[in-house]
């Protein structure tokens, strides 16, 4: 299930960055459109595995190695976050779609996800570190 996880991790931390990197890399338009049409779902997904893994305990069992290994605890809680936070900024549009209506959460959720979208790429960055750092330790190399 980790690799679920990760995989969704480093597809939402790439499509997160995908403006930068197209602006890097040119040639990378044509990878990152043939993900892109799934954006919305792999935001929902990932809102899920975040939700997943607060109620799981993830953030508890971080706080718990933090005692012992200080950066993979860090690791830990910024997996959970980054993947709630990409869930909720590459999810929102589609999330939208599925509420009737005008209601006043839809409204607040959208203008909270134009607020975070500024922090967009941050993120996505964040998530792949995250992902390079938890496949180190997964593979013991750390």
């Amino acid at each position: 299930m980790e690799w679920v996880h990760w995989i969704g991790l480093v597809v939402g931390g790439i499509l997160a960055t995908a403006s930068f990197i197209v602006s890097k890399k040119p040639d990378a338009e044509k990878l990152i459109s043939t993900i892109r049409p799934y954006q919305g779902f792999v935001g929902v997904g990932l809102l899920g595995l975040g939700i997943w893994n607060i109620v799981d305990g993830a953030i508890g069992a971080g706080l718990d190695l933090i005692e012992f290994k200080v950066l993979l605890g860090l690791t830990i809680i910024s997996w959970v976050v980054c993947e709630v936070l990409l869930g909720f900024l590459l999810g929102m549009p589609l999330i939208a779609t599925w509420i009737p209506g005008e209601s006043s959460a839809e409204t607040k959720a959208v203008e909270l996800s134009k607020k975070l979208g500024v922090y967009q790429v941050t993120i996505g960055f964040v998530a792949l570190v995250t992902a390079l750092l938890w496949l180190l330790y997964r593979f013991e190399i750390l």
